[in-house]
């Protein structure tokens, strides 16, 4: 029986992956596992999780070599002794797989954790002694990227598999039913018209120059059009500078982190995903869920999320004129869209609900300790 449950996370983001994260240490927490999250004292994940009564400890995670960083580890695996280590990014991923072992060495008797490592990017060509050696198992979040790690002959596939993120559905429909914050929802009820909403971390990859540039062709056809980002990053500066050379200030709206996302999906005319490159995406079926119309990237694993002119429009990453017809079609037949989005519903809810996804995960870990015995 798997009892305790360690996390690490060493970005100092708020994103996806780290709201999926939150969301399973709270569902093991109701199974009766415990859990424990290791972050940086100052992250935005490590606040989170202390306003959600989940407990964590503060570990610099400086980089994958930082000495004090990996003791830190390695005392609470020592101590705490969890039947498993959940890895999410880079730095820590890394500094843990050095701690495991470490401990490992010094209690060869006592039953060590098995290490899991969750990746959702992949930037150049993989490494396959990181997925051979640093970790008993990869859990990436699409078969798309799956098949491009396994590009590399020398990764052994029995060390890569898929796990979907979990959705907790009736969560979202109470967080949907929230109000918006009022600078946002004062800014909505001043600018009428059809509303496209792109949840997403401001980086170059998340596509918001694309629909910049799609959005500066549409609002001559449609010029109520709005368009609101929600989301914080390195490249708020810079977007709110391509927003004014462009025209664009009473068409669109930096609302940076919004508390309650499905709220603002609750709004949105439009839901987009334009990202050049996507493992997954939570947002687009965040909001099928809801039955609310979707535009997304046909790029990495959204189109697992996602069936074309089905259930939702799927346009060319990067491409600008590809954006501008997916979206002026999608705005001149509402009806079509809404009935793409109550089977995109029926698809998402059946496919991601969040017990799949710690039933996957509880018995890959079962697996993994009982082959340590």
């Amino acid at each position: 029986m798997i009892q305790r449950i360690l996390f690490t996370e060493s970005s100092p983001n708020l994103g996806g992956q780290e709201l999926q994260l939150l969301q399973q240490m709270s569902e093991l927490t109701a199974h009766g596992v415990a859990v424990h999250l290791l972050c940086r004292g100052n992250s935005r994940i490590g606040g989170l999780a202390r306003t959600r009564g989940l407990p964590t400890t503060a570990v610099p995670f400086r980089n994958s070599l930082h000495l004090p960083s990996i003791a830190a580890v390695a005392r609470v695996v020592r101590s705490w002794q969890p039947d498993a280590v959940i890895c999410h990014s880079g730095h820590d991923a890394n500094t843990c797989a050095f701690a495991v072992r470490i401990v490992k060495l010094m209690h060869r008797k006592r039953q060590q954790p098995c290490l899991i490592r969750m990746r959702t990017y992949q930037a150049g060509v993989p490494h396959a002694w990181t997925y051979n050696l640093f970790s008993d198992l990869t859990f990436v979040p699409s078969a798309e990227m799956r098949r491009q790690l396994l590009a590399n002959p020398r990764i052994r596939p029995g060390r890569i598999r898929v796990l979907y993120p979990g959705f907790l559905f009736e969560q979202i429909e109470r967080d949907a039913a929230t109000i918006l914050p009022p600078p946002l929802a004062t800014w909505l009820n001043q600018h009428p018209g059809p509303l496209l909403v792109h949840a997403a971390m401001l980086r170059a990859e998340k596509g918001h120059d694309v629909l910049l540039a799609a959005l500066a062709q549409l609002v001559k056809k449609f010029p109520s059009l709005r368009y609101v980002i929600a989301g914080e990053g390195e490249r708020r500066d810079e977007l709110t500078r391509a927003i004014a050379t462009q025209g664009l200030g009473e068409h669109v709206y930096l609302a940076g982190l919004v508390p309650h996302t499905a709220a603002l999906y609750r709004r949105a005319t439009l839901v987009v995903q334009p990202s050049l490159y996507e493992p997954l995406g939570m947002s687009q079926s965040e909001a099928l869920s809801l039955g609310i119309p979707v535009v997304a990237s046909r790029t990495g694993g959204i189109p697992e999320t996602i069936t074309h002119a089905h259930t939702g429009l799927l346009a060319t990453p990067g491409d600008v004129n590809s954006w501008v017809s997916a979206l002026d079609w999608a705005l001149e037949h509402p009806e079509d869209m809404q009935q793409m989005a109550l089977r995109g519903r029926d698809f998402v809810r059946s496919q991601f609900p969040m017990a799949k996804n710690i039933k996957q995960l509880l018995t890959a870990i079962s697996t993994l300790t009982s082959l340590d015995k």
